[in-house]
């Protein structure tokens, strides 16, 4: 009679057999879920990213001379910044924006500070956040009400605004009152509107 060259297992076998068959499930499904959180915490970044700089290649809203900025700040998530000009001298347009802070706070400002106003062309926005074309770090926007002069560094010249019905209004004459923080880059200063004395130069 024909018998078979295996051996049948003994319990101590059978038992690390059974054993490492419940390992390898174990592993598998432990690499399974940290592949599906992986490509959640991948889907995650994407997106905000995504969100965070979805502002920063919108064309400028451009304003013509005496009419006001309105903006619907449904149409602003937080993070993001939306640029606009106005025409503040006969040649030039001076470049504005408006901003929604991470934490929902709203300012707008000139897209430019008192001590950078030479390298204004070159600012730009990434992620939403005002970059200086000189220092190449982000631009704190200030608020309606800062006190602002050349010394403080990178800060964003604030405007005054309102909002009504959800949108941001900022009126010609604030603007035109503002421009004048630039008129004296050493010594000038801004709260609010900005300061008295005007000039030729146009940020």
């Amino acid at each position: 009679m024909w018998r078979s060259g295996r051996r049948p297992l003994g319990r101590r076998q059978q038992r690390v057999r059974e054993l490492s068959r419940k390992g390898w499930r174990v592993w598998g499904l432990i690499v399974g879920v940290l592949a599906a959180v992986w490509g959640v915490a991948a889907w995650v970044e994407i997106s905000q990213e995504k969100k965070e700089r979805a502002s920063d290649n919108l064309p400028e809203i451009v304003l013509e001379a005496g009419q006001n900025f309105v903006y619907d700040l449904a149409q602003l998530q937080p993070g993001q910044t939306r640029f606009f000009t106005y025409p503040t001298s006969s040649s030039e347009r001076s470049r504005l924006l408006v901003q929604r802070a991470a934490d929902g706070a709203i300012r707008t400002a000139f897209a430019s500070c008192i001590a950078c106003y030479s390298h204004r062309r070159e600012h730009k926005l990434s992620k939403g956040n005002l970059i200086c074309g000189k220092c190449q770090s982000a631009m704190r926007i200030g608020d309606q009400n800062e006190r602002l002069t050349a010394d403080k560094g990178c800060v964003g010249v604030p405007v005054t605004y309102s909002v009504v019905d959800n949108k941001v209004i900022v009126r010609p004459e604030a603007i035109t009152e503002g421009i004048k923080a630039f008129s004296n880059p050493i010594n000038g200063a801004v709260q609010g509107q900005g300061s008295p004395k005007a000039s030729e130069s146009r940020p």
